[in-house]
């Protein structure tokens, strides 16, 4: 398989290189084979989303940078993304539509469109540093946080702290939207 600088084996490559780690390294600090992470790193294997994590985790960088190229400048103090220009994520198995409403990954926060399918769900319980928000736009959207269900419809709102364990689901027979906050950025 040939391999573009989009592709996310070459992205998880590219940084794993920059933090100066080698592919022996990140095995032992991800707890995967040599041999997986080099089939991934060609692009000869797509890696789920708890393997995605892992390596991020393993890097220490949010999940997300992995599959975002930036857009414009770093850091700019104001950045506009338009409807039609923001960076989508999709995940191997998965119908869920993400698409990132921040110009990249490298700000104080993360605001995330989430389009999700009836009967879709994040997948396990994960946490990481800081805070997140949800704003349900349409439908409705349960999320479990430290073994809680809060189930959210279309205005309702939710804030909490990302260290609790959590994830979400779609349970319901339509579609629905929600604008996902982390900060720092976590994906």
């Amino acid at each position: 398989m040939g391999e573009t600088k989009g592709a996310l084996g070459y992205a998880i490559r590219a940084q794993r290189k920059k933090s100066g780690m080698t592919l022996l390294e990140l095995a032992k600090k991800s707890d995967f084979s040599i041999s997986y992470l080099s089939q991934i790193e060609r692009s000869l294997l797509t890696p789920s989303i708890a393997t995605l994590r892992k390596l991020a985790d393993a890097l220490g960088i949010p999940a997300g940078q992995l599959m975002l190229k930036d857009a414009g400048q770093a850091n700019a103090p104001v950045a506009v993304v338009r409807r039609n220009e923001r960076k989508q994520l999709a995940f191997p198995g998965s119908d869920i539509h993400y698409e990132l409403l921040t110009p990249d990954m490298r700000r104080r926060a993360s605001l995330l469109w989430v389009e999700a399918p009836p009967g879709s769900e994040s997948g396990p319980l994960f946490s990481h540093e800081g805070e997140d928000g949800v704003v349900v736009l349409k439908g409705t959207i349960e999320v479990e946080i430290g073994g809680v269900w809060h189930r959210l419809e279309a205005g309702d709102s939710i804030y909490f702290n990302a260290g609790i364990p959590h994830r979400w689901r779609n349970s319901s027979t339509d579609t629905a939207e929600a604008i996902w906050l982390s900060t720092p950025p976590s994906f």
